[in-house]
């Protein structure tokens, strides 16, 4: 059961003032000002990208994730966004797109333009403000898209699997 805190909450915030802070927060993602970005966090805030293997806590940690994706990927934005609310939970559905020019996550430049679905999870503290990001994506896709893995039914995907099989065969 709620605790009262979250029923008033709930109740005391409108469906639109919760999704305030989300857009105000993506559209602060598009222009890639870090500053506004981290505005729309509430001071106890983590961000989480599964896909990535990423767990962030707190907004210096966040601030470096931003600057150094910002500056790897510098037409990094969202396009064709959808938002749904449900309790004080805002989910919000869109394709991250940019071009790889600088060193990102340990990999390389690629100099690739990616185009990937995202998912994201955005629970909003009793301060209005964003308590965290989950964003859900296919880092497969991404990654190929990017040319760190190969592409689907490529000579080199065959390849992969051919070691894979070698490699499961030398195990038994």
């Amino acid at each position: 059961m709620p605790s009262s805190v979250s029923c008033q909450r709930i109740v005391s915030r409108s469906a639109l003032a919760l999704d305030d802070v989300v857009r105000e927060h993506m559209a602060a993602e598009d222009r890639q000002d870090v500053d506004a970005i981290l505005a729309t966090f509430t001071e106890n805030c983590w961000y989480r990208v599964p896909g990535l293997g990423l767990e962030l806590r707190g907004k210096d940690q966040i601030r470096g994730w931003y600057e150094d994706t910002f500056s790897a990927i510098p037409d990094f934005r969202n396009v064709d966004e959808h938002y749904w609310i449900a309790g004080d939970q805002v989910f919000f559905e869109a394709r991250i797109e940019g071009t790889h020019l600088g060193e990102w996550q340990g990999w390389a430049p690629t100099g690739r333009h990616f185009s990937t679905g995202i998912m994201c999870r955005i629970p909003i503290a009793a301060d209005g403000l964003m308590e965290a990001e989950i964003v859900y994506l296919d880092a497969a896709d991404l990654f190929t898209q990017l040319g760190m893995l190969p592409g689907r039914d490529s000579r080199q995907e065959r390849f992969m699997q051919s070691v894979h099989r070698l490699r499961m065969k030398l195990r038994r």
